[in-house]
């Protein structure tokens, strides 16, 4: 009976050392394997870390593109500057065309320091001038002004005014070169307008004058008896004869 038992015994024991070795590797499967894919986690965070990392400019990268505007903006404020360059510019410029006040001509009014109509292309007229009045140095003032080119056959310079109780002597005109040689005498040469006695103006032919710069020399002529001053007056130079006086 042992006998026959004892081989059972055998395959059963066999049996179950068997089974206990299968299962053995398939807890041992199953442990491992979270193992690896606890591992795997951490492969795929340290693929982020390397990612971000390298979009990064450096630094040199980003300064061209902060310092674009501030060129354009740089270029900008020069164009600025060239205009008020310009501007001064023609603000500097000798007197041309049109009005001026004639208190804002630059010079004091004497032969050799005289108030500057500058360069003459067209009509001229410097307004309000202060009136001449009887006595040394207080009875004429001189104006230079220039030529530009040759004086067109109606051309003229000289002075306009009108005549009150107060004031009722005339702004005579005289023209003189830098020198001090007079060209076209206050009383020898010259023409009016209006009618007598109420003149509006008193005025000297430019047409055989060459170009160059002149003196507009103002007198008051009249008698301290008849009128101690002249109105205030307008110094006009036209070398076109566009104004028709």
């Amino acid at each position: 009976m042992i006998r026959k038992c004892a081989p059972l015994l055998g395959a059963i024991l066999l049996a179950s050392g068997c089974g206990g070795s299968s299962h053995h590797r398939s807890i041992a499967a199953e442990s491992s394997s979270p193992d690896v894919s606890e591992s795997a986690p951490a492969t795929a965070s340290a693929a982020p870390d390397v990612s971000s990392s390298s979009p990064e400019p450096p630094p040199a990268t980003e300064e061209p593109v902060a310092e674009t505007p501030t060129e354009e903006s740089a270029a900008s404020d020069a164009t600025d500057t060239g205009s008020e360059g310009d501007a001064t510019e023609d603000d500097d410029r000798p007197a041309g065309d049109g009005s001026q006040d004639c208190g804002s001509l630059a010079g004091s009014g004497t032969f050799t320091d005289p108030l500057q109509l500058g360069v003459v292309d067209g009509p001229v007229t410097a307004q309000n001038c202060a009136p001449l009045t009887s006595g040394s140095s207080f009875n004429v003032r001189y104006f230079s002004f220039t030529l530009s080119g040759a004086p067109g056959a109606n051309s003229h310079a000289g002075a306009s005014f009108t005549l009150t109780q107060d004031a009722l002597g005339p702004v005579y005109p005289a023209i003189v070169q830098p020198n001090g040689w007079v060209l076209k005498h206050s009383l020898g040469s010259g023409y009016w307008t209006g009618t007598e006695p109420d003149f509006t103006g008193r005025y000297q032919q430019l047409s055989d004058l060459a170009a160059g710069t002149y003196i507009l020399r103002t007198e008051k002529l009249d008698s301290p008896l008849h009128s101690l001053s002249t109105p205030s007056y307008d110094v006009v130079v036209d070398p076109d004869g566009s104004t028709g006086y």
